[in-house]
């Protein structure tokens, strides 16, 4: 078995809520802290639910478009493509 050390303050807290449970204090520790990481797995798993490549985390986190992009993006690339190759 491992020990958890609580401040009186939060102790104190557990205990109570522990009586009016009509549980012990364990038993009201774990149940509340499986709630709380319940909570973080809901929360975290659609993060974890694919890879996302560096490239595209930057995209996230401050790209700009340049203002003179046009809406079609096939000629754009094609224009880029035969500048690169011809």
């Amino acid at each position: 078995m491992n020990t958890i050390a609580l401040d009186n303050k939060t102790y104190s807290n557990v205990e109570w809520y522990a009586r009016q449970n009509n549980i012990s204090v364990t038993e009201a520790v774990i149940s509340v802290l499986n709630s709380f990481l319940d909570k973080i797995k809901t929360k975290e798993h659609p993060k974890n639910k694919f890879y996302i490549s560096p490239e595209v985390k930057a995209l996230e986190v401050g790209f700009k478009c340049p203002e003179g992009l046009s809406e079609d993006y096939k000629e754009e690339k094609a224009d880029a493509l035969m500048e690169k190759y011809l």
